[in-house]
């Protein structure tokens, strides 16, 4: 996600991590569809073209090509957009897919795994994440007040750990959380704080 032109700070970030990822990509992966104009993001394809790691096109959705546009065959509708992207990516490896029918995904799998360089572990066996547990406790008292207040509270709340003390038979944890409007905050702390 992230390569449009934005219109705002969300999408100005997602812009930035999409280009951020140029720089330490082993294999890029630019995924489109049978409908998305190839000119659309012409200045983050001409980053792309320069790139000296392998390019996989996908192009998925090729279960939607029908021959009800009178445009010949759905073969020959395929042709014609590999050829548009080749035009801009001549050097990227082109396939067509259809993620929702798993056409073509055992074969993209093989081939990432085929260019992907061998490199020792980044993380020991027995680790399962990078994230420390005040991340995760974080999440699971977020995860927790959009599962018991649904709609009510939107997802713009924020969980800050404030203190995190492990103890032999218990974990103490002092969290603070932030909502968006002070209506809010009423809903999660409940009338007289029940």
């Amino acid at each position: 996600p992230g390569v449009l032109k934005p219109n705002y700070k969300l999408q100005e970030s997602m812009l930035a991590f999409s280009e951020s990822a140029l720089q330490d990509a082993d294999v890029l992966l630019y995924v489109t569809d049978v409908v998305e104009d190839p000119e659309k993001n012409r200045d983050f394809l001409d980053k792309v073209a320069k790139m000296s790691v392998p390019v996989l096109l996908l192009i998925n959705k090729i279960d939607n090509l029908t021959t009800e546009k009178g445009i010949g065959t759905s073969q020959q509708q395929l042709g014609a957009i590999v050829e548009k992207w080749h035009e801009l990516l001549p050097n990227a490896e082109i396939l067509p897919i259809s993620a929702k029918n798993k056409f073509g995904v055992d074969m993209l799998l093989k081939r990432i795994k085929d260019l992907l360089p061998d490199s020792p572990p980044y993380f020991d066996k027995e680790q399962l994440t990078d994230k420390p547990a005040r991340f995760f406790v974080s999440e699971i008292i977020r995860e927790k007040i959009l599962l018991y207040y649904d709609k009510e509270i939107p997802y713009s709340c924020e969980i800050a750990i404030e203190a995190y003390k492990e103890e032999p038979t218990i974990d103490r944890i002092s969290a603070t959380i932030y909502v968006a409007r002070t209506s809010q905050k009423g809903i999660v702390i409940g009338h007289k704080g029940e």
